[in-house]
């Protein structure tokens, strides 16, 4: 099958001449008018408007910014992972200062084009725990627990496992029944096992924290070996473009257009004082082109991510009325939630360069010429090899328990003492940004309500290790307390908005980014690790450092790992929510937001997997209410 996939990824890419600019804007009427718009050809977007075209008497239209991507190596091949950041394919944003961190800014890599993050991504494929899912329901969001998204997660996904022989750690076991068989999604593993893998999974082991074999399951916290969204056959990344859009290319009622950016919502009834009716959204190829118009009969739905779904409803008219009155916008809708409750998972990367001799890793594929050479050649001749692998499937996902016997006992105190005042609702919201009103206020003492007692749980991992099987190992927060803000600086629809993620402006989050450095430092110290001969010299990071360092280490080292996510959050809407468990945005008919926006506690997962779901079940939403 995926032989055949491959052949049809081909085919099309020689017969359909993919738009690439904006005079390749497809040329439609003015009126031209559909049942569903669709906002942003992402993950979101491309699975919602593939679902709702299987019903043939229905009309779909997808509107993405960015182009069609041209089937380049550097977006199929696992081992170029990384190297469309900054390109055509991504938005190249950047943040505010950052200036509870050292004042600078930071990139925010962003996916534009159809396939959107989903093509230049890690190709990490998890889902987190049960109780991130469940947790999602006790904020007022009925129909959301992890039950109830599991079909879906399996729905989006055909799962092959793989195994590998003579190695010590692999994915023996897995759980059948949380798993895929018959998704658009192909979801494996690479056809290479770099052998040091194995040093990390014991090295974890030895350090009291247990290697979770189907971390798909969501029920601990440990070592994972964590799947790909990969074809198994060919090697290849199966991104939503390839998985939700070319094999429906000949669908007559499912279209897409690219370079397409949506500059407004249009609502028919903006001074009726009743809920807004969305009409449809203007759009146009880039600032200087004329603006076009696209109507919708049914449903204008929103999938353009947590960045730019916010900024576009607050180009609209929908959000936070003191700011749309700063910036004269008049005001449809005032929803105070709009841009605020900005997650994310931060991360530090740090490097402790392996000097064994004898230890072949992913660097060679840069540094060793002849290496990469045959690297290339297996690849291509027989879908193994390095290439098959980014650098590292085996992460850590530990729970701060785990870890805790391990660090300095002066920073478990700091741990226990801050988790302690923060679930003693000792300065709940000192740390949210001043803009933020009475109702998010409430609603983030509910978020900490629902997540601080997990923290304290065992089977909650706290942060993630992503281990590149050469010496770096990257820490990332995956549970977050800081809050951040999207917002528009001007009515202009072109410009980006001021992102403003404020990373680890909450103690807790410091902390656990400390703890987490200190335990690398304990895994790089076990037999298992110190057999790979890891030097600290060249990372910049003395053995055994101290707090202070490692807080200033932080501040100046901080990045993203492109998680953002609940600017137009799933919630009450007196808790400053800003759609309902029905997805429509609070005090419209029929304006939905089906991306990870929604999300109102931020999953401790890479998002793409979670993505997929959501949209599938939000499909299924949409597609009920039509019934009705």
């Amino acid at each position: 099958m995926a032989t055949i996939a491959l052949y049809l990824s081909l085919l099309f890419a020689l017969l359909y001449t993919v738009p690439s600019s904006a005079q390749d804007l497809p040329q439609t009427p003015a009126t031209a008018t559909y049942d569903y718009v669709v906002v942003g050809c992402g993950i979101a977007g491309l699975v919602t408007a593939m679902r709702l075209s299987e019903d043939e008497n229905v009309s779909v239209v997808c509107l993405e910014a960015g182009p069609f991507d041209h089937y380049e190596d550097s977006i199929q091949i696992p081992q170029f992972i990384g190297h469309d950041i900054g390109s055509i394919y991504d938005w190249n944003v950047t943040t505010t200062l950052q200036t509870q961190l050292d004042g600078a800014t930071r990139p925010i890599p962003l996916g534009r084009a159809v396939g959107g993050g989903s093509i230049i991504n890690g190709m990490v494929w998890n889902r987190g725990n049960q109780d991130d899912y469940n947790s999602w329901q006790s904020l007022g969001n009925p129909g959301w627990a992890w039950d109830d998204l599991l079909p879906y997660f399996k729905k989006s996904e055909t799962f092959t496992p793989i195994f590998y022989e003579g190695v010590a750690q692999q994915p023996v076991t897995f759980v059948p029944d949380v798993h895929g068989r018959d998704g658009p999604v192909s979801v494996s593993y690479p056809n290479y096992y770099w052998p040091q893998t194995d040093n990390w999974f014991r090295a974890l082991n030895q350090l009291g924290v247990a290697t979770v074999y189907d971390p798909d399951e969501g029920t601990a916290a440990g070592g994972y070996f964590l799947a790909s969204d990969i074809q198994p056959n060919n090697q290849t990344r199966s991104d939503a473009r390839r998985t939700y859009y070319d094999p429906f290319f000949g669908r007559r009622n499912y279209n897409v257009f690219p370079n397409s950016h949506v500059t407004r919502i249009l609502f028919g009834n903006q001074n009726d004082h009743v809920s807004l009716h969305a009409t449809g959204v203007e759009y146009a190829a880039d600032a200087a082109s004329p603006r076009q118009t696209v109507l919708a009969r049914r449903e204008v739905i929103l999938a353009a991510g947590a960045i730019h779904t916010p900024q576009l409803l607050q180009l609209s008219g929908v959000g936070p009325s003191a700011l749309l009155n700063s910036l004269n916008i008049p005001v449809a809708q005032d929803l105070p939630g709009v841009g605020r409750n900005l997650q994310d998972h931060c991360l530090v990367y740090v490097n402790y360069p392996y000097q064994n001799q004898s230890l072949t890793t992913p660097n060679e594929c840069n540094t060793n010429a002849t290496f990469n050479d045959e690297a290339a050649n297996e690849y291509r001749t027989s879908k193994t090899g390095p290439w098959t692998a980014m650098p590292s499937n085996g992460v850590g996902f530990p729970s701060l328990q785990q870890i805790m016997p391990q660090i300095p006992p002066a920073t478990s105190e700091d741990l226990v003492s801050l988790l302690s005042a923060a679930q003693g609702r000792e300065n709940w919201t000192a740390y949210l940004p001043s803009t933020y009103d009475a109702s998010l206020r409430r609603g983030y003492e509910v978020q900490l309500s629902a997540l601080l007692p997990r923290l304290s749980q065992n089977i909650t991992p706290a942060y993630e290790i992503l281990n590149n099987n050469a010496g770096v190992l990257t820490v990332s927060i995956m549970h977050p307390l800081s809050r951040g803000t999207v917002e528009i600086t001007t009515s202009d629809p072109f410009p980006q908005p001021a992102i403003d993620p404020r990373w680890a402006s909450h103690p807790l989050d410091m902390a656990t980014l400390v703890a987490a450095l200190q335990f690398n430092d304990a895994l790089l110290h076990t037999p298992s690790l110190a057999e790979l001969q890891p030097s600290f010299k060249p990372a910049g990071v003395p053995q055994s450092p101290s707090s202070a360092f490692l807080r200033d280490w932080i501040n100046r080292g901080i990045r993203t790992e492109f998680h953002y996510s609940g600017t137009a959050a799933m919630a009450p809407l007196e808790h400053g929510g800003v759609v309902g468990a029905n997805l429509l945005v609070y005090g419209t008919t029929n304006l939905r937001v089906v991306d990870t926006s929604v999300y109102p506690l931020v999953p401790g997962a890479h998002l793409q997997a979670v993505a997929y779901a959501v949209a599938e079940k939000a499909a299924d939403i949409i597609k009920a209410a039509r019934e009705e």
